[in-house]
């Protein structure tokens, strides 16, 4: 129970990433407050998490408007009565060649995945210098630290995040708020089956030196670890979970 009675939110944590580390939290002793775009995903993970017993606010909001940031604030206060853990993770992406990008994708992955993490870890940081600490998990990608082919906005997008850890957590660290993020490389999920051709997958697969495709429970694990006090002389820096993907410099 590394998080018993913690408050936490997680973006888009009703499924994939989001909701495992949701349910990895729970376990953790952690009470749930989950902003999701998806209305169906949301009330199938309230059900589960209620069903384990656990205490869950769930929101179907689109955190990139600032007004829904804030009353996902206002409402996280109200219920629980305090902030002590934000994992931003919500994200959208598609692929294709740079050229054919479009301005209306490059824009909606940017509000969804950098100016949301932006909007929300802002709000997340001034409740939490009302008590003097708390923990701030960006999921971000291997993406944000070498170029990946057909994925300009995202790509973008996490290499973004990835600048606005560094800042945050020189800012922040005097408010003993640890700022971090994890970068997960090929992650089996829902949206990346959605998304990937199978040739995609297939090129992927054949570079992770693990052999396999990681999974969400790979990327919970570090995120129990980023929220707990264990890290709580763990800040600015990233943990990449990617099956040796990166280290290997085998991806082109």
């Amino acid at each position: 129970m590394r998080l018993k009675d913690r408050v936490a939110i997680i973006t888009g944590g009703a499924k994939g990433i989001g909701g495992t580390i949701a349910t990895t939290y729970h376990r953790e002793g952690a009470r749930l407050v989950i902003p999701d775009i998806d209305g169906d995903a949301l009330a199938e993970k309230e059900r589960e998490i209620r069903s384990l017993g656990g205490n869950i606010l769930p929101l179907e909001l689109d955190i990139s408007k600032p007004e829904n940031v804030d009353r996902l604030i206002s409402e996280t206060i109200d219920r629980f009565g305090r902030l002590d853990i934000l994992v931003n993770n919500a994200a959208w992406a598609s692929y294709g060649p740079f050229t054919d990008t479009t301005l209306e994708n490059w824009q909606k992955t940017l509000d969804v995945t950098l100016t949301a993490y932006f909007l929300c870890a802002q709000a997340a940081a001034r409740q939490m210098q009302t008590r003097s600490g708390g923990k701030i998990i960006h999921i971000c990608s291997i993406a944000s630290q070498s170029g990946v082919h057909r994925t300009t906005a995202y790509t973008a997008s996490k290499g973004g995040i990835l600048a606005l850890t560094r800042v945050m957590a020189i800012e922040l660290a005097a408010h003993n708020i640890q700022v971090n993020c994890i970068n997960p490389g090929f992650i089996m999920t829902p949206l990346v089956q959605r998304i990937l051709t199978e040739k995609d997958r297939q090129d992927r697969e054949a570079v992770i030196p693990a052999g396999r495709y990681g999974t969400p429970e790979d990327v919970a694990g570090p995120a129990v670890f980023l929220a707990s006090d264990a890290s709580d002389y763990v800040t600015g820096t990233s943990i990449v979970v990617d099956g040796g993907v990166t280290c290997a410099s085998l991806w082109k």
